[in-house]
């Protein structure tokens, strides 16, 4: 077997014995439910966040005495990036001038929860980190793995249709929570028409699980 470039689509041709495939890649993300009732896309919305506490361990995180750990919890989405921004980096230059081990301190900054808690520094870890929770998204699996894979299909459907076949789909898995099983459950349930000959799931340990949904 061997891989060459597409022409975007597909993205990329497998090339067998006898035989030519056209492959496209997509990848799989969790989706937020906004207010107005569109869905919205939480990798855009937590990246936001977890950037920032890259910045804040660049920037603050050489402050902190030896052997110090600050663990900064971030609620997402925010109403305003700059304004947020600065009032975090304000609430962690607080903390950091007097850090007592093991306090825990909380404030909401523009409507959105911020907690830090003052712990040990394990080894090989940064000096700030954190986690980042969304207010938008469902802890719903199942729900989620249906429109994820939903919406995946039909989109790529609509650029790949027209393509000589044989066509197969290949969907990288970003909602880590999400396994195999997950997505063969939720491919069970659905019922869409699609160009596609077939359907493989790819976890990012690169286990490769072909999923099964009836037009």
């Amino acid at each position: 077997m061997s891989a060459a470039d597409g022409e975007d689509p597909p993205d990329l041709y497998l090339s067998f014995a006898m035989s030519r495939v056209a492959v496209e890649v997509t990848r799989l993300s969790q989706f937020t439910f906004e207010p107005d009732g569109t869905l919205g896309n939480r990798e855009t919305q937590d990246s936001f966040a977890l950037r920032l506490i890259e910045d804040l361990n660049t920037e603050i995180g050489p402050l902190l005495p030896a052997e110090t750990h600050l663990s900064v919890g971030l609620s997402v989405p925010v109403r305003n990036a700059a304004r947020f921004r600065k009032e975090l980096t304000a609430f962690v230059k607080r903390v950091v001038k007097n850090p007592k081990m093991g306090s825990h301190e909380e404030m909401k900054i523009d409507g959105s929860e911020v907690s830090i808690n003052v712990i040990p520094l394990l080894p090989s870890a940064e000096r700030i980190g954190g986690y980042v929770a969304n207010e938008n998204s469902s802890a719903d699996i199942g729900l989620n793995c249906r429109l994820i894979l939903e919406d995946r299909i039909r989109t790529k459907n609509a650029i790949c249709e027209k393509l000589p076949q044989p066509i197969w789909l290949a969907m990288l898995n970003d909602y880590w929570i999400a396994d195999a099983k997950s997505y063969e459950l939720a491919a069970s349930q659905l019922r869409i028409e699609h160009c596609f000959q077939r359907l493989f799931l790819v976890s990012d340990r690169r286990v490769v699980t072909e999923l099964k949904i009836r037009a």
